[in-house]
């Protein structure tokens, strides 16, 4: 045989044999050869030896193994951020083995990825409304963490969504039959008993509902109420602060910075402000559990106030009363927790002016538009150029306009600078320009006259209208009581109640108030004009 000859078939034979050999890697040696690239940092790599391992052995091998391999799997997957791939691993490594969840709570750095993996996948699927496929993976992320608000909030709101109210109560008692004092399942029970339609509830359950929405709100809020004390008081043991105002500002501080995606924020305020950099990491763990307790403090004690709010809608009498107070109280614990909740503000602005309390109900539905309102002027002059762009023909009849996510992400950071801390500002108003006839495009001199909103067009012209109403109200009782004393708050009320008309001129309660206040105000020939307006928009009632 020519030696090329020989050459060619050895070739081939070393060929074959290497085929054979990489066919007969035993399993252990290639989750060996994965959990090594794994510890190493090369994830793909060992993304490629854990998925021949699936490849080779996946459909003969018993159901922890098989549990194994999609576990590594999905650390790899997840180690480099392809967290929808990866949470198919490890809801399908749950499903193979029941002692899964309990392996990847083991260890923290495997329920970090696991839970991080399926929470994430699960909100793109709630973002994308594919409720069911975001429930399969919350589901998923409450057996590895069954106290994380992100994977708890998923699946009340998938829960709601689908309209699942029974399950949504099940799956609160089976973390409550794991945990008897779990706030979550407290919450999720009030939860349930808030959003279950009126329809569904009949006979003395329907009777009882709110009692029993405020009882399990009740105490999810007093066991978060212990854990942030707790915390509270380790951070003060571990930074040595015994003044109790300076530890307030501290907590407040590091929860606020705590609600940043930007971490640098945070660590940067521990190592330089506290000077605490040899203590970073503990200040950043009792932080983060300060953030989360406050956080959901304030969700539930936000939620069980509009129960009661509803509520008192719904009884009367000392019943209706005794609801009422209660949200009060309710929305003003919210609001320790979150400042910044304007939500909640609204709310408790609503609870105060149903208690006839006009002076303190001003004064938060007027908190409620400085916070969620911001003169395009507050913007660098390139921005309110950039924005003024946006007013077009096509929408300035429309008065308003709403940003694209990245365009409000810009205009939050930009108004943060200037001392704002929410965040939303996504509608940009103008509706001293909506009748302008011949509208080509709004300029500099158009720009006093536009603002920016954290509010939709119809939550803002609530907030204007019932502010006005508040103002309207306390400028005639002290016109009542002596003439001229309530002219400067009814002047506030007519400047209010414009902004309204601007916003939505078919506003008849808006109407009506300029009315009056015109009236009280001597301006009779406004006052005329603004009734008949009432009139026109009633149909005469």
């Amino acid at each position: 045989m020519p030696s090329s000859r020989r050459l060619t078939v050895l070739g081939l034979a070393l060929l074959v044999a290497g085929a054979a050999l990489a066919q007969n890697v035993p399993l252990d040696a290639l989750m060996r050869g994965g959990r090594i690239h794994y510890s190493g940092g090369r994830y793909e790599r060992a993304r490629d030896q854990f998925t021949d391992a699936l490849d080779k052995f996946g459909a003969t091998v018993d159901g922890p193994t098989l549990a194994d391999i999609h576990i590594w799997l999905g650390l790899s997957k997840a180690q480099l951020r392809d967290f929808g791939p990866a949470a198919g691993h490890f809801t399908t490594a749950l499903a193979a083995d029941p002692a899964t969840a309990d392996r990847l709570r083991a260890d923290e750095q495997w329920e970090y990825w696991s839970w991080t993996a399926l929470v994430n996948t699960a909100r793109d699927f709630y973002n994308n409304a594919a409720y069911d496929s975001s429930l399969h993976y919350a589901l998923a992320a409450l057996k590895v963490n069954p106290g994380k608000s992100g994977a708890y909030s998923l699946v009340a709101n998938s829960y709601s969504a689908l309209e699942r109210y029974e399950e949504m109560i099940e799956t609160a008692r089976e973390m409550l039959r794991l945990q008897d004092n779990s706030p979550e399942a407290f919450s999720l029970i009030g939860l349930y008993y808030l959003q279950k339609p009126d329809s569904l509830w009949t006979g003395e359950m329907k009777a009882a509902r709110w009692d029993s929405c405020s009882f399990y709100y009740g105490e999810a809020i007093r066991i978060y109420e212990e854990r942030f004390d707790k915390t509270r008081q380790q951070l003060a043991d571990l930074l040595r602060i015994n003044d109790e105002e300076r530890l307030d500002r501290v907590v407040f501080d590091l929860v606020e910075k705590s609600r940043s995606l930007n971490q640098e924020i945070l660590k940067k305020y521990i190592e330089q402000d506290l000077g605490a950099r040899s203590q970073l990491a503990e200040v950043a763990q009792l932080s983060q559990q300060l953030f989360y307790a406050a956080n959901n403090l304030n969700i539930s004690s936000s939620r069980a106030g509009s129960a009661m709010l509803r509520a008192a809608s719904e009884t009367q009498g000392e019943n209706s009363e005794k609801f009422r107070a209660r949200s009060e109280q309710l929305f003003v614990t919210a609001l320790e927790y979150d400042p910044f909740d304007f939500t909640a503000l609204f709310n408790l602005g609503i609870a105060r002016y149903q208690s006839q309390d006009d002076t303190l109900a001003e004064h938060t539905f007027a908190g409620v538009v400085e916070g969620t309102v911001a003169p395009l002027a507050e913007l660098p002059e390139d921005w309110q150029a950039r924005l003024l762009a946006l007013i077009t023909p096509d929408v300035v009849g429309d008065g308003h306009v709403q940003f694209d996510p990245a365009t409000m992400a810009s205009v939050d950071s930009l108004l943060a600078l200037q001392g704002r801390m929410s965040g939303g500002f996504g509608w940009l108003y103008f509706p001293d320009l909506r009748d302008r006839k011949d509208f080509t495009a709004a300029g500099p001199d158009d720009a006093s006259g536009v603002f920016l909103s954290i509010q939709s067009p119809p939550a803002l012209e609530n907030v204007y209208l019932l502010l006005g109403v508040t103002q309207t109200s306390i400028g005639l009782s002290r016109e009542a009581a002596a003439k001229g004393s309530g002219r400067e708050k009814l002047e506030q009320a007519i400047a209010t109640l414009k902004t309204v008309t601007r916003l939505n001129p078919s506003s008849a309660e808006a109407w009506q108030n300029l009315g009056h206040c015109y009236r009280e105000t001597g301006q009779s020939d406004r006052s005329v004009e603004a009734f008949r307006k009432y009139q026109q928009l009633t149909g005469g009632k």
